[in-house]
């Protein structure tokens, strides 16, 4: 047995523009199978850890209603989590494929 930590997965990054942002909204619902997800909720608004439908964290992300969105999907084959973070100009995504 190893003592080893288990090994982390690789993150992707990026800065997504609103029209980008959208766009990956679109690409999420037509070509994944979404498991679920969630909101993290701002300053001012605390959001229940229920999963809601995609299109409303889209709504509430854009709206500045939360700081951010995990989206859990399937996409061939294998399982990803993108989080989505709310800073001032853009929306930063973290991606990784999960083990």
């Amino acid at each position: 047995m190893s003592d080893l930590p288990p090994e982390l997965p690789e993150l992707q990054t990026g800065d997504l523009d609103a029209p980008t942002l959208a766009a990956l909204f679109d690409d999420l619902e037509r070509h994944t199978d979404v498991l679920d997800v969630l909101v993290k909720g701002s300053p001012t608004r605390h959001v229940s850890p229920t999963p809601i439908p995609l299109r409303e964290a889209q709504a509430l992300l854009a709206a500045g209603e939360v700081r951010g969105v995990q989206v859990r999907y399937r996409w061939q084959g294998a399982e990803w989590r993108d989080t989505l973070m709310q800073l001032p100009a853009v929306v930063r995504v973290v991606r990784m494929q999960m083990p």
